[in-house]
């Protein structure tokens, strides 16, 4: 039976909680975790609570945060050294977000807020190199992003699969064994507008009425990478 372990690095808004589970369950739910017949467990990084032993699990996902990856919290630099040791051991990786952003850190990638502001609704998100896990006539995707820091600089050893105009390095890869994505597909646009609402003051009108106009006009293709992600981890490919 596959072993998922998601580490939680952030928390639902505080206003959001009564009305949406926490990462954790929300990525259950998203993988469809009971059809596939896993077991998964899940941790708070931001409460420096971490696995005893990454051996007991076969494939890790870090979610995403408010946090910034470059803040200086000891539970920030522990993701770090887990991260790498994660990989050492070639166990399946997949970042969101923020997650995508630490594990590119992690391999001294640079990340920093984009000079642009924030990206924040449905963006279409340009692939431009397949991977096998991928589907082969995958050349854009629109998902739903909710960030102003992105990753600027990538290491030497990661492929950059996706981008556009906004978020260069969307989309990154190492080997087949890490993949990473800015954007949110476990995202539902009802959580994203409720989330755009609380924080319109923050990303400013143009940015957010440009995002709930987004999120009545295009498609969200969550379910398509919920797959791709749980293919992933399985190694189905």
């Amino acid at each position: 039976m596959f072993k998922l372990c998601i580490l939680e690095a952030g928390y639902i808004n505080p206003a959001l909680k009564d009305k949406y589970p926490p990462y954790s369950d929300l990525l259950k739910d998203f993988l469809k975790y009971k059809s596939r017949n896993w077991n998964v467990y899940s941790y708070r990084l931001y409460e420096s609570k971490f696995p005893h032993s990454i051996n007991d699990f076969d494939g890790f996902i870090i979610t995403g945060s408010s946090f910034g990856v470059y803040e200086n919290f000891s539970w920030i630099i522990e993701t770090i050294r887990l991260i790498n040791q994660i990989i050492s051991k070639k166990k399946q990786l997949v970042g969101i977000c923020f997650g995508h952003q630490i594990i590119i850190q992690a391999l001294n990638g640079l990340i920093e807020k984009s000079i642009y502001g924030w990206g924040a609704g449905i963006k279409k998100i340009n692939f431009f190199k397949n991977k096998p896990w991928l589907p082969n006539n995958l050349s854009y995707t629109n998902l739903i992003s909710f960030h102003q820091d992105q990753v600027v600089e990538i290491p030497r050893c990661v492929d950059h699969l996706a981008g556009n105009d906004f978020c260069k390095y969307y989309s990154l890869a190492l080997e087949d064994i890490v993949f990473t994505i800015q954007g949110h597909p476990e995202f539902s646009k009802k959580y994203t507008l409720d989330l755009l609402n609380l924080r319109r003051e923050g990303i400013g009108e143009v940015e957010y009425l440009k995002g709930v106009t987004e999120l009545k006009k295009f498609d969200h293709q969550g379910i398509l990478f919920g797959n791709i992600i749980a293919n992933f981890l399985e190694r189905k490919f």
